[in-house]
């Protein structure tokens, strides 16, 4: 598309190309099914519950800043509290608004592409360092679920070395656990579930946000027996 600029024509993409091309980060973006084109404005906070709001005040402020950001967020919270809904929706939003590349991956996922390549027999190195190497090179990266299963040492070696390389980089990364720093009755704390060595790095990656309250899930759509 042509436009005039001071006398001159200038060649500028049109609104359908700028629109190709958000369409195309979107479906490279792997964000799940049920959270494509949310937004934060889709988030309601529990009024009980006060973290929910400065989780969203943090993402809110987390999108208007990008990319003038050095760390990313760290979502520490139960099941049910809205954390990939906030992954995904700060992920949206900067596609949309900020031309962003993004990729989503949760960790139980990732864990098992890696899984596949531990019997040394049928290891394919090309296809897990592919995977790798796209995720260590993206823009953003929202990882979820962190230490949702317990990782082989090598898984948690790969999974250090993605880490790493994008600490290395100085790649933002976004993160959501439903494991905490301390210590909370018999649950494992975070370091104790994904090692001392990846938790190290994030503390310099991310800032911790802990988010409290019920499962909405079992709030919203729970129903007794009769």
């Amino acid at each position: 598309m042509l436009v005039k600029v001071k006398e001159r024509e200038i060649a500028r993409p049109c609104q359908c190309r700028q629109n190709d091309v958000r369409m195309l980060k979107v479906d490279h973006a792997n964000i799940p099914l049920r959270f494509v084109g949310t937004e934060l404005k889709s988030y309601f906070p529990d009024k009980e519950n006060p973290s929910q709001a400065r989780a969203k005040k943090a993402s809110a402020k987390f999108v208007a800043d990008y990319p003038a950001v050095s760390v990313g967020l760290l979502f520490h919270g139960s099941t049910g509290v809205g954390k990939t809904r906030l992954l995904c929706c700060i992920g949206n939003q900067l596609i949309k608004e900020k031309g962003c590349e993004v990729i989503y991956i949760d960790w139980n996922d990732l864990a098992r592409e890696m899984k596949s390549g531990e019997d040394a027999a049928s290891r394919d190195f090309a296809t897990i360092s592919q995977l790798i190497q796209r995720l260590a090179r993206v823009e953003l990266l929202l990882f979820d679920e962190l230490g949702a299963s317990r990782p082989s040492p090598w898984v948690e070696d790969n999974i250090y070395y993605l880490i790493n390389r994008r600490y290395n980089d100085n790649r933002v990364t976004l993160f959501a656990s439903n494991f905490f720093d301390s210590k909370i009755g018999s649950e494992e704390t975070l370091s104790e579930r994904i090692g001392a060595r990846i938790r190290s790095r994030l503390f310099e990656m991310a800032s911790s946000v802990e988010i409290k309250g019920a499962d909405y899930r079992h709030k919203y759509y729970h129903t007794e027996e009769s």
